[in-house]
């Protein structure tokens, strides 16, 4: 099968790759290096940062250059009592400009300096937010294989446990001691048991691929959870509001779109300058040797310092509607702000509940495999004494099955909700990642 075909490849590179087993933290620490998503974002951000000395470079002076060297000949022609008087000249031009700009006043100018502020401050928080994100997709994808691989161990077990009562069974029948029905039963179980971990196998191959996708690697064997050292402990702090309360502060998506919303006002200011003057302070000194035809032989030195004024009077509607524009694209920044707003609140909460509840539901899935384990071995008990069937015994394997599947799942659902918590608040660093790491069997 495609499965363990990859399954073996997979693990004959492992080997090859590293000695011990891929864990948590050490994927996690691979794609902030390599997961493409996050790069981008980071390319994003490093270019975002260049508006910054870009808008700092409009309020600093300005100074240039400018020359030229020419070689040119004139022809005179002119008319006197002689008759038609020509002549020629052939001479040299030079000219050379330096000229200094400073500009003073310009409300474009300095809006535009703030708004690249804002911008900068956004692309930071985007790039916060990604490495959060980078965290909660290695996460789930993680967990997401471990939770397959758990479901496909679960399958195993009770495959084995069929084939043992069809086995048993087979043998009861020629013994004279069972009947055609036991037979027919447990091969029916072993049958579905069998389709379903073609299912589980899939699965299990889809979020290896996912997984593999963001470190872009193969992947060694993953370390498994380990059941002894899960931490079931309610979130802290334990109130809702104040996890709240934190989000609407930190959350480095929130932060993002209040920068955007500082750099559409911005935006507004810069519209509003095409109703404003404009000042500069302006030098130049220029030199020019026959820079003309009429001055020829001649050279002329020239400084010059002064203010230059620039008064917009009227420029048909055009700035008004830029200012209305900039102010509707004002109000859908603070509109998406305020969507974002809600939409984390319901986030937080809805993990925060996940994480509080899960330690119960966790305790309840446990108690449950007990209760599901003392069921089998008393219906096996049964059996023996010709009080239960073989239809009784698989009923109670499935039960066990179920119970075991449900308390996986309701395990790492609780170590999500967890993980989720702490990327909406912002604090879902390496320091965490490696928190939730010790959670695992690594071999060292």
């Amino acid at each position: 099968m495609r499965f363990w075909r990859a399954a073996g490849c997979g693990l004959l590179m492992g080997v090859a790759l590293s000695a011990r087993a891929d864990d948590l933290l050490s994927l996690y620490q691979e794609a902030l290096r390599s997961d493409a998503l996050f790069l981008s974002v980071r390319a994003e951000t490093e270019a975002q940062r260049e508006l910054l000395p870009q808008a700092r470079a409009q309020l600093l002076p300005n100074l240039s250059w400018s020359g030229s060297q020419s070689k040119k000949t004139t022809e005179q022609v002119s008319q006197s009592t002689w008759g038609t008087q020509r002549s020629e000249n052939d001479y040299d031009s030079h000219n050379y400009v330096l000229s200094l700009r400073q500009p003073l006043f310009r409300v474009h100018n300095f809006a535009l300096y703030r708004q690249s502020r804002a911008q900068v401050s956004s692309a930071d928080a985007a790039l916060e937010n990604a490495v959060q994100e980078v965290a909660v997709r290695v996460g789930t994808a993680y967990f997401d294989v471990l939770l397959a691989q758990s479901e496909l161990d679960v399958n195993q077990a009770q495959q084995d446990a069929c084939r043992a009562q069809l086995n048993y069974a087979q043998k009861a029948f020629v013994a004279g001691a069972g009947t055609r029905t036991d037979i027919d039963e447990a091969q029916s179980r072993l049958d579905l048991t069998r389709a379903q971990a073609m299912e589980l196998e899939y699965r299990l191959e889809y979020a290896r691929d996912a997984l593999q996708s963001i470190v872009a690697r193969p992947l060694t064997p993953l370390a498994p959870l380990n059941s002894d050292r899960l931490q079931l402990l309610r979130p802290d702090p334990e109130r809702l509001e104040d996890w709240i309360q934190m989000a609407e502060s930190v959350n480095p998506h929130l932060k993002a779109l209040k920068a955007n919303v500082d750099a559409a006002e911005q935006e507004v200011w810069k519209a509003r300058a095409g109703h404003f003057p404009t000042v500069d302070l302006v030098a130049q000194r220029s030199r020019s040797d026959s820079d003309y035809d009429t001055s020829i032989g001649s050279a002329y030195d020239t400084r010059m310092i002064g203010i230059q004024v620039n008064i917009p009077l009227f420029s048909g509607g055009y700035v008004n509607s830029t200012v209305r524009q900039a102010r509707a694209m004002l109000e859908k920044q603070r509109q998406q702000q305020e969507a974002a707003r809600r939409e984390i609140s319901l986030e937080v909460r809805k993990e925060f509940d996940a994480a509080s509840q899960g330690v119960h539901w966790v305790r309840a899935y446990e108690q449950a495999v007990k209760s599901a384990e003392q069921t089998l071995f008393s219906t096996k008990k049964g059996f023996q004494a010709g009080t239960r069937n073989t239809l009784d015994i698989l009923n109670a394997e499935r039960d066990l099955a179920a119970a075991r599947q449900d308390l996986n799942r309701g395990r790492y659902q609780y170590i999500l909700a967890r993980l989720k918590l702490l990327a909406l608040v912002g604090r879902l660093d390496e320091v965490e990642m490696g928190h939730f790491n010790t959670w695992l069997k690594i071999r060292r």
